[in-house]
């Protein structure tokens, strides 16, 4: 697999329009596209069916949480527009990513692509002491992994966690495991509001299987050369 194909850009932005811009700008260089709540709401899903329409990979970033059966109904609306992959949060429950699960796989048995269900565990801005904030004393690393286990047993795909937190879940998940990876910041790039960051070289170093960047390629004054230079920090990575 090339870094291409485990690069995902988050496309930010509150407008269609500046979406496009962004998305023509890197149209040699990424494959997929993460697009999130705000961008989703502000284009009303238009920017997924462009994104299709340019033949890319959709990462629909809108992590679901609600009773076992509306979360299905939004996995399965979701697995009928075609993305690449979605997520949920773990702390939904393990009957309501089962109920996703199930969904996602009875709207694929007549033959739509079916999408990779990932599971969201601690948010990359969160740190211990905002863990603690929240009535949660387990120690941050723990609590992923737990959940990681929790998500496997359900069926999803894979987790979205730290790339901090990648290796130890496909130690206690399996290597054929998925870990998406925010928080990722190339070795130029400022931290922002991340917390749990690491370098893409690193990242691909612990085992991470995707990694989401935005602000240090949708920022920056030329976002092709930006990926570009993330792709070859992704590619040390696997010669290490």
């Amino acid at each position: 697999m090339k870094a291409k194909d485990k690069l995902i850009v988050a496309l930010d932005f509150d407008t269609k329009e500046k979406a496009i811009d962004m998305i023509q700008k890197l149209e040699t260089d990424v494959e997929i596209f993460k697009v999130g709540l705000e961008l989703y709401l502000a284009s009303k899903g238009k920017v997924v069916e462009y994104l299709h329409e340019k033949g890319r990979k959709v990462f629909l970033d809108l992590k679901f949480m609600d009773i076992p059966n509306t979360a299905a109904g939004a996995a399965r609306e979701a697995t009928k527009m075609g993305v690449f992959m979605f997520n949920v949060h773990v702390p939904g429950g393990k009957q309501m990513m089962i109920s996703a699960r199930e969904a996602v796989e009875q709207v694929a048995v007549g033959g739509q692509p079916k999408p990779l269900l990932i599971g969201v565990t601690v948010l990359t801005s969160l740190d211990q002491n905002d863990l603690s904030q929240l009535g949660i004393t387990q120690d941050v690393k723990d609590l992923v992994i737990a959940r990681a286990k929790l998500a496997k047993e359900a069926g999803l795909d894979g987790v979205v966690a730290s790339p901090k937190e990648a290796s130890e879940i496909k130690n206690a998940c399996g290597k054929e495991f998925i870990s998406v990876c925010p928080g990722i910041r190339p070795t130029w790039a400022a931290t922002g509001d991340q917390k749990r960051i690491m370098t893409p070289k690193d990242a691909i170093n612990q085992g991470a299987s995707y990694l989401v960047v935005g602000r240090p390629i949708t920022g920056a004054d030329d976002p092709a050369e930006a990926a570009r230079k993330v792709l070859e920090e992704m590619e040390e990575g696997f010669k290490c």
